[in-house]
């Protein structure tokens, strides 16, 4: 179970306040917002790798607030390529990337995994966001932007946490892709809690149990057809909603 329970994350100051949410099944959950709303911010704070300025966040009963060592035997961030700066890159291959991930994870839950096993975690992980056998041993970097955000979500896989957090996980992604990508998540949904900051939610809306929409200091999370509504939009993106007669029109993208 994850209990979030006031929770204001920010830096200076608030970017939201007052978070309180309660998760104690497996599920999907789009957050949604527009650009600086907070999206990244809150997914790192569940994740242990910000500290809230208040408030506290609980899995299981157990206080991981602001402390990654804790909530790293639970949680799994896959983040945003975008975020990755050049200096932060190292040489690594595809295959190493995704096991030494799984490894270390397996190590945080208290489980031990043979030489064998951890090869069979990492095969199907790959193979299930389709990374085929031909990139498992080529640098992580020289991959396309889509292919490397694959590898990432196949990294959350493998880790077998019960809380995944996917930020942006069908950005750089072709659309075919992405249909591909979207019922991985889906079924990834079906036994894990699972959290998925997207600019396009049609993609995953049929396996969306929530909607947790950020912005302007303030929150919502309700069902998606109590959310993605003109009027409930328009509070958090302002005049960037336009309404047509059969969907509505944000930004870039469609609901």
């Amino acid at each position: 179970m994850l209990q979030v329970v006031n929770l204001s994350i920010g830096f200076d100051k608030p970017l939201i306040e007052d978070i309180n949410i309660v998760v104690n099944k497996p599920m999907l959950i789009q957050v949604m917002g527009p650009n600086g709303a907070g999206k990244t911010t809150f997914l790192k704070t569940l994740a242990g790798l910000l500290k809230p300025i208040k408030g506290s966040v609980y899995i299981n009963g157990v206080d991981v607030t602001g402390d990654a060592e804790k909530a790293g035997r639970f949680v799994t961030l896959s983040p945003q390529m975008v975020l990755f700066k050049q200096s932060e890159v190292f040489p690594i291959s595809v295959w190493e990337f995704v096991e030494f991930g799984t490894e270390l994870c397996h190590k945080k839950k208290g489980v031990v995994v043979s030489k064998d096993e951890l090869r069979n975690i990492v095969k199907s992980a790959l193979s299930s966001v389709g990374i085929g056998g031909e990139l498992w041993g080529k640098s992580l970097w020289k991959l396309s932007g889509g292919q490397r955000q694959r590898v990432f979500i196949a990294r959350a896989i493998a880790c077998d946490m019960p809380i995944v957090l996917l930020d942006e996980p069908l950005s750089s992604i072709d659309p075919e892709g992405r249909v591909e990508i979207a019922n991985v998540i889906g079924s990834l949904s079906k036994t894990k809690i699972v959290f998925a900051t997207c600019h396009d939610p049609e993609m995953l809306l049929k396996y969306t149990s929530f909607v947790m929409l950020l912005g302007k200091g303030k929150y919502v999370m309700e069902k998606p057809e109590n959310v993605l509504r003109g009027d409930v939009l328009r509070k958090f993106y302002g005049d960037a909603v336009i309404e047509f007669v059969d969907h509505i029109h944000v930004c870039d993208y469609h609901i």
